[in-house]
């Protein structure tokens, strides 16, 4: 078997310390304030509410972001339930992977931060994928099949992706 997380609202909870992330780097480049959402905010979500916004600064928006995002990376919480069974599958050479839509340079960071890195026998980036889903990488690029892949993922919408690139229903924990 191989087993994958996810890492963003699965293993570790970032929703909080993304959204005071990009709430501080809105007011900081363009003055203004975001709306509070109850969902994970996103470059999506700033377009939309400020669709005069230029390249430029939408730029300089995600620049700030990332910065921010260092500083309050204090606020994002370890599942510890997962991290247990991390430790527990790397204890007994079962090779768990981490796959996500994070950049490395920030998944990293959250990794080093709870001190987990070490926990993986591989990771894979949002750089990795040339244009594919992360799930269609593991069963195509790495060549894992997915009838050996057991999931842990938190997102309805990951989930769905996860079994159109070949995941069994059956094999998706959802941790939430």
């Amino acid at each position: 078997m191989n087993y994958i997380f996810d890492l963003d609202n699965t293993l570790i909870y970032t929703d909080f310390a993304n959204n005071i992330a990009y709430r501080e780097a809105v007011k900081n480049v363009i003055g203004a304030d975001l709306e509070i959402c109850r969902t994970r905010i996103t470059r999506d979500n700033i377009a939309r509410q400020f669709p005069n916004l230029s390249a430029d600064d939408m730029s300089k928006v995600i620049q700030e972001k990332e910065h921010q995002y260092e500083i309050h990376i204090n606020k994002t919480i370890l599942n510890t339930a997962l991290v247990d069974a991390l430790k527990y599958m790397k204890d007994n050479n079962m090779s768990p992977m981490l796959l996500t839509y994070s950049s490395k340079h920030r998944a990293e960071q959250l990794l080093r931060y709870h001190g987990i890195s070490n926990l993986f026998s591989a990771k894979y980036y949002k750089e990795d994928y040339e244009g594919k889903s992360k799930y269609k990488y593991a069963t195509s690029t790495l060549g894992l099949k997915g009838s050996d892949i057991i999931l842990f993922e938190n997102e309805q919408e990951g989930m769905k992706e996860a079994v159109c690139d070949g995941i069994i229903q059956k094999n998706i924990i959802r941790f939430v």
